[in-house]
This record gives C-alpha cells, sequence and structure tokens, in this order.
C-alpha cells in the first residue's frame, strides 16, 4: 500500500509535512498518534476503508487499557479526525457521517493548574539568593502579566514582535494573531530576563541558537522551567506550579472578576469560547460548592438543631 490507500502512510505525509512548515509540536502529537494506532494494528498499514466507527471504538478501548487519560485519549481521536477529514478532502477516503460520534473528543479538566490571588502575592517576593529561581519567579510573573501567554509563545519571540510597549505575535499552536499592551511591570520583566546576544532574531534566550535544532533548544528548556517551577513551589512553601498554573490563573480570575467569557477568550486566543470555559469550569464549582456552604451556615446558624 501507498500514502493513496494506506492510512497510516498518508499519516505519515502529514507529519512529513507539518515538520517541513516547522510546525513541531503539532508533528510531534501527530507522530505520537500514529505510533499508537501501528501498536494497536501491529503492522504499518491500514486501508482507508478500515477506519470504521466500529474500529474506531476498538482502538479507543485499547487506549484506556493502556491507563491513558481521556484528555489524551481525545487528542489522538481528534488527530485521527483532522488527518482523516484531510484525507476526504484529498479525496482518497470516503466522507463517513457521525464516524467519531462513537468515541470521545472532549475535554475534561482532571487537574487544578490555577492559582489563587494569593499565591501570587507571595510571588511578589524576590528569591534571594538563587538566580536560577529568581528568574524562574519572574518568568513566570511575565506569564501571566501578558494575558497567560503560553511557554512556547514566549520561547519563540522575536525582537520584532516588541514595539515600543505593543507586543504582536502569532500564536504557535492556534495561528491566531493577538496584540498585547505591555504594562509597566511586564517590560522590567522583559528587560530583566531578555536575551543579551544582539545577533539573536529571539528576544529570549530559550533558543541559543537559531535555525539548529530550535524544537530540541524549546522542549529542554520547557522541560528546565517545569522543574525549577516546582522548586520555587517548595522554596516559598506555595502549592505546586506548572508552565500552564499562569494562563489557567490568568482565565480563572479573570472570570472570577466577572469579565465575560467571550473577551477572555478573545484575549487568549482561543478557537472557541468552549476552549476557555475548560479552563474555568472546575474552579466555578468550587465556588458553587462555597455559595452553596455560605446559605446553609447562614439559613441553619446552629448545627445542633439539625441534628440533634
Amino acid at each position: 500500500m501507498d500514502n493513496q490507500t494506506n492510512f497510516l502512510a498518508y499519516m505519515a505525509s502529514v507529519v512529513s509535512r507539518l515538520e517541513g512548515e516547522r510546525r513541531h509540536g503539532t508533528a510531534h502529537v501527530y507522530r505520537s498518534t500514529l505510533k499508537r494506532i501501528m501498536e494497536f494494528e501491529g503492522r504499518t498499514s491500514l486501508a482507508f476503508g478500515k477506519v470504521t466507527p466500529l474500529w474506531l471504538k476498538a482502538f479507543q478501548n485499547y487506549l484506556t487499557g493502556r491507563q491513558l487519560s481521556w484528555n489524551t485519549i481525545s487528542t489522538y481521536m481528534r488527530m485521527l479526525r483532522a488527518v482523516y477529514s484531510r484525507a476526504v478532502d484529498d479525496g482518497l477516503a470516503s466522507w463517513q457521517p457521525r464516524l467519531f460520534k462513537g468515541v470521545y473528543t472532549g475535554t475534561r479538566v482532571t487537574v487544578k493548574r490555577a492559582v489563587d490571588e494569593e499565591t501570587f502575592r507571595k510571588l511578589e517576593v524576590p528569591v534571594e539568593p538563587s538566580e536560577p529561581l529568581e528568574r524562574t519567579r519572574l518568568l513566570f510573573l511575565l506569564l501571566f502579566m501578558l494575558r497567560g501567554i503560553p511557554f512556547v509563545d514566549i520561547a519563540y519571540m522575536r525582537r520584532c514582535d516588541l514595539r515600543g510597549d505593543t507586543l504582536t505575535y502569532r500564536r504557535r499552536k492556534t495561528g491566531a494573531w493577538l496584540t498585547v499592551k505591555v504594562e509597566p511591570e511586564a517590560m522590567d520583566i522583559i528587560r530583566r530576563l531578555q536575551s543579551r546576544d544582539e545577533g539573536s532574531p529571539y528576544l529570549f534566550p530559550f533558543i541559543s541558537c537559531p535555525g539548529h535544532g530550535e524544537y530540541r533548544q524549546y522542549s529542554n528548556a520547557l522541560r528546565r522551567f517545569n522543574h525549577r517551577l516546582k522548586e520555587l513551589a517548595l522554596h516559598m512553601g506555595i502549592e505546586a506550579l506548572s508552565s500552564y498554573s499562569a494562563r489557567h490563573s490568568w482565565a480563572t480570575i479573570a472570570n472570577y472578576r466577572n469579565y465575560q467569557p467571550e473577551l477572555i477568550s478573545n484575549a487568549m486566543g482561543h478557537s472557541s469560547v468552549k476552549v476557555t470555559e475548560t479552563y474555568f469550569k472546575k474552579h466555578t464549582d468550587e465556588r458553587i460548592d462555597e455559595m452553596n456552604r455560605g446559605i446553609i451556615s447562614y439559613v441553619f446558624t446552629i448545627q445542633s438543631r439539625i441534628t440533634h
């Protein structure tokens, strides 16, 4: 089979195309999906006609049997759906209505990533004498101040993206263009953390050798950042932090402040409001629980009257 009849060969060609477009992160996810399918099939070929609702359900059962999270399974299924849709557009596969209806393609909030305002107030205090942890603290605050910008967008931020107090950049994940007014506090941090290599096109030093394995350099920088965030949290006695905590926190706090979900979604460059709502749904549930506790406490002021 070639990529005209073999779904897996076609998917491999999509991965190569993404690599050629320098969309390394997306290519990595597609490649991981392809690897899982080949593990499931036990071979490197799969006819387009074999991709049916029944086959998809069996593949999902295989993934759940491997103890993968539902969000990971959803990612694989959405990658599969995207590749299959491309194949339909290319005239290689038949369009099947509701093909993916029987498998999970949603998003579940399984881990609390946001931190509260009190944690950010603690993070206002400089870390001494550790320079690596101090830079980590500043970078985390910068991610938050730039409307919860993802680490990947900071890593690939170019010097030309910053003009005066305005940052204009394209999100690596969605391709959406965003314009951010850089507040004075954020500008101070940028000046502190920016690359000292005037010859580098990048604003920050996470990709130190432009044009040479940039995705690997970014991945290593992200790994170091997350490791140091764990050290920072332990050092400061605060709840665990990750590179995405700043983004989830910005969305959650904006939601607490009663800003409209549509406005928050636009600010973060999300493809839809539904994506934004997954960021703070869990925390909204927690606030609802607090509200219920408050109502019960207000109505039933003495517990013993109910239980005795």
